[in-house]
């Protein structure tokens, strides 16, 4: 199997991309091990040997700028797929998003279709379907608009401030960024203004000056008469960051997993001591306070309710429930398989090229800041964290709660118990 060498000076010309592979969106961190660069999954436990096939190998080249080859965790977001006749190598054909560490796969923008921002002048323009919030240095203040997506629609007589052109040098250097780039999206002001809020996302790859973090669309914006340009990335909905396989095994107490589906389902497996196994089922909720709820009906089908707080790295912590499962402040650990072939633990690696440690914690909250401290709290807002890492000790370190990997006869569990729910 021949792996990519980041050692020497000369890039390898990249192979012809293999047409028979399936490709998949995936985001994870890159490390290098051995002079070979090798991928992890957000939220996964295995890694893939890389095989770098995007152009000019921008993933090495990217590599090599953001650590220095110090062996260090750098997140991506690309596009790739493995290959079967490679032992499940991950061929890559494009990188979408570069910058950050492995704490970056907590990085949030649950309920938004994109977030824009720029670091000069600074401003944050977060996205929904019905409305714009704008956080800005000048003119400084918290903005929000009611706005409608008028994606692929003809703009109104007079209101189109971004593409009509005023003969300012502005305007024509704005109109010749989109003849290059596909518009992806406009969101539009909806009352009646002169100078209506408009923001467009243009397909369009965009460096920021102050991070270097390199993302995949160019926002434009014309907002209170002035033209503002900056980097977007796309939102996530709610459900698709909560999903996944959960899991919580203290020492001496019953191991517990469950999975939460897409249609709110719960599959839960409990085995206790002596081995024993109870599957149980029920809905999940996620409340507008960030909590999530269990209905759940155990092997006696009497009801009882689960209450989870959630934590910025996706785990789960257990307000209220049951004491026959865990005990309150039981910490779940969130484990999102990639979906992709083969794969390998690779549990000797560096300290510093870990990547996603099992129950890693950082605070993704922005503290108050004093007005000097601005710029960087709102630059913040889109880029993922910086290559100095936040972390801070994990319930799951504690000598209270030993890691362990996933256990695959709970796995199986869940899975026969998910098909016969289905059956039903």
């Amino acid at each position: 199997m021949t792996l990519i060498s980041l050692v020497g000076c000369a890039v390898e010309k990249p192979q012809p991309f293999p047409s028979q592979i399936a490709l998949q969106n995936l985001a994870g961190v890159v490390v290098e091990r051995a002079g070979a660069l090798w991928f992890q999954p957000c939220n996964e436990r295995l890694w893939w040997p890389v095989q770098d096939n995007t152009a000019q190998q921008e993933l090495t080249a990217f590599y090599r700028k953001f650590t220095l080859l110090r062996s260090e965790a750098l997140y991506v977001e690309l596009v790739g797929g493995t290959d079967p006749q490679q032992d499940n190598m991950l061929r890559v054909k494009t990188v979408e998003t570069v910058g950050g560490t492995a704490q970056t796969c907590h990085f949030r923008l649950e309920g938004l279709q994109y977030r824009a921002a720029s670091s000069d002048p600074v401003w944050v323009a977060d996205i929904t379907a019905d409305q714009v919030i704008v956080k800005s240095v000048i003119p400084a203040g918290s903005y929000r608009f009611r706005t409608a997506n008028e994606t692929g629609k003809d703009s109104p007589s007079g209101s189109d401030t971004l593409t009509r052109s005023s003969g300012t040098a502005e305007d024509r250097e704005s109109t010749a960024v989109q003849a290059d780039s596909a518009v992806v999206a406009v969101y539009r002001e909806t009352l009646p203004t002169k100078r209506p809020l408009e923001i467009k996302i243009l397909q369009r790859r965009c460096n920021d000056a102050a991070t270097g973090t390199v993302l995949p669309f160019t926002a434009e914006m014309h907002f209170f008469g002035r033209l503002y340009r900056g980097c977007a990335r796309k939102g996530h909905p709610v459900s698709s960051e909560i999903n996944g396989f959960y899991w919580y095994q203290p020492p001496g107490r019953a191991q517990v997993m469950f999975k939460l589906s897409a249609d709110q389902r719960v599959q839960l497996v409990t085995r206790d001591a002596g081995g024993k196994t109870v599957a149980e089922r029920g809905r999940w909720q996620y409340l507008q306070s960030g909590k999530l709820i269990f209905s759940m009906r155990d092997a006696a089908r009497q009801e009882y309710l689960m209450l989870f707080s959630r934590e910025a790295d996706g785990q789960l912590v257990l307000q209220t429930g049951s004491e026959h499962l865990v005990s309150y402040g039981a910490t779940f650990k969130l484990w999102r398989p990639s979906g992709l072939s083969g794969g390998q633990l690779l549990s000797d690696l560096p300290a510093t090229a870990k990547g996603i440690e099992p129950g890693a914690s950082t605070d993704t909250q922005a503290s108050e800041t004093a007005p000097g401290e601005q710029h960087q709290a709102l630059s913040s807002q889109l880029q993922p964290p910086a290559t100095q890492s936040t972390e801070k000790p994990s319930l799951l370190t504690t000598p209270q709660v030993q890691a362990a990997d996933i256990d695959d006869e709970l796995l199986h569990e869940i899975i026969v118990n998910d098909a016969a729910a289905g059956a039903e």
